[in-house]
């Protein structure tokens, strides 16, 4: 309903103005508009006044405003359906115990927990000393020397794997086979299904590294004098 200004005539008394009856129905007009756009239609809502430090609005609704200035104060609760194309004009956003700030986010719990969320980015993450459950990636690259493996076992113990610093960029292959991995500290582990036939030369052998108890087979000369003292003895493979 558009404003009704009630009719006082050119000067007072000259029969030109509204009756009583048709200038209170203006007023009232008017007033029930305005306690209709403010309030319920019989109580305004209370606070609203240009110096008003509380604003107490029943199930609003606010359609696209303009709201120029800063925004203060504590908001106990709020609903935000959608909110699109919104900019924060701050250094720091609070939000309960976390803070986002300078391309940051902390918990001061100590803990940002993504639930069943997916952290994806196209950059570079870095991170500390880091706890995953699974791991799913193509490469990675880590500034430091070691990584730890704390086992099944969540105790004092653990293995580090550890690379001492490379002078040039070095490749470990792991073979498409399952096995386990031998360390030069192992014992009893290599068995002959690991070493190809033909393959341990000479060179790779010390002296008197093979004694004959290591032969499948043994053949034994004996060399003796006509006394029958033995003055040498051949071991030989096969029969």
């Amino acid at each position: 309903m558009a404003y009704q200004a009630v009719g006082i005539g050119t000067v007072a008394d000259d029969g030109t103005g509204d009756s009583l009856r048709i200038g209170a129905d203006k007023v009232n007009d008017n007033f029930v508009e305005i306690y209709t756009a403010l309030g319920n239609g019989s109580d305004i809502c209370s606070g609203i006044s240009s110096t008003a430090t509380v604003v107490t609005l029943g199930s609003p609704v606010i359609n696209t405003p303009t709201i120029t200035g800063a925004v203060g104060g504590t908001q106990t609760s709020a609903t935000i359906t959608t909110l699109a194309n919104t900019t924060l004009n701050t250094t720091t956003v609070v939000a309960g115990t976390m803070t986002v700030a300078a391309g940051s986010i902390t918990d001061s719990s100590g803990e940002i927990t993504f639930v069943n969320e997916n952290l994806v980015t196209t950059g570079t993450l870095g991170a500390g000393t880091t706890t995953l459950g699974a791991l799913t990636c193509d490469t990675i690259t880590s500034t430091g020397a070691t990584i730890v493996f704390e086992g099944a076992t969540d105790d004092g113990s653990e293995t580090t794997l550890t690379v001492t610093d490379p002078t040039a960029d070095r490749t470990i292959t792991f073979p498409d086979a399952t096995g386990t991995v031998l360390t030069t500290g192992d014992t009893n582990s290599v068995t002959g299904t690991i070493i190809a036939a033909d393959t341990v030369a000479e060179a790779n052998m010390a002296d008197d590294a093979i004694s004959s108890v290591q032969l499948k087979t043994l053949s034994t000369l004996l060399i003796k004098n006509s006394g029958g003292t033995t003055l040498k003895t051949l071991h030989g493979a096969g029969a």
